[in-house]
């Protein structure tokens, strides 16, 4: 179903923040490298939109390599849910190098299907079937169904872009260096300012 379909392609990273000394910094940045859901279980910011839901993850725990503790290579984008119960798990997939896609399914019932030895451990560690996240995920799936049938408006309020987009561009937001300026101009914000945000995604 749309909405529940992991990436075809390993995560290609669309900016390169630098050089901020508190990670949270990277927050902005990160909400639109990962479109505003979580790399994981694909839950979006626009089904619970409180702030403390989704949590910035380092890949690497900073237990297992300090350094990277503000590295944004390192960084990704998680739910709560899943940042706690990865913790400082070391091993898992990474979406940059690894395609989500074809290692989970997300079945009809809510459930996650491992596809390969890289879906089993992403589905371990990050209890992606416990049975009170199976049961959510079930009962938004039959949610969105009804209301793609019935209420294509609300619908796409719910599969759209939040509204409180980050503006990456300076003077909003300037990093102390960054590998990829000119991503800024290709930020969610500005797609909506040149009326080019899609609908839906």
């Amino acid at each position: 179903m749309h909405g529940f379909e992991y990436p075809a392609l390993p995560h290609s990273r669309r900016h390169g923040p630098m050089g901020y000394k508190n990670y949270e910094s990277f927050r902005p940045w990160l909400r639109d490298e990962f479109l505003f859901r979580c790399v994981y279980c694909l839950h979006r910011e626009r089904w619970n939109p409180d702030d403390i839901a989704f949590n910035i993850d380092h890949f690497t725990p900073v237990s297992v390599d300090p350094a990277l503790t503000c590295v944004y290579d390192n960084l990704v984008y998680a739910c709560r849910r899943c940042n706690r119960a990865k913790t400082n798990i070391v091993g898992i997939p990474d979406p940059c190098q690894i395609t989500f896609g074809e290692c989970l399914k997300i079945t009809e019932t809510g459930a996650v299907a491992a596809q390969n030895e890289h879906g089993v451990k992403l589905c371990d560690s990050m209890a992606l079937n416990a049975e009170k996240r199976v049961d959510a995920r079930g009962r938004w799936m039959r949610t969105l169904r009804w209301l793609q049938a019935t209420d294509a408006e609300l619908y796409d309020e719910y599969m759209g872009f939040p509204s409180d987009l980050d503006d990456l561009r300076p003077p909003k937001l300037e990093p102390p260096s960054n590998t990829m300026p000119e991503s800024v101009d290709d930020c969610f914000f500005a797609q909506r300012e040149q009326g080019r945000l899609p609908r839906v995604y």
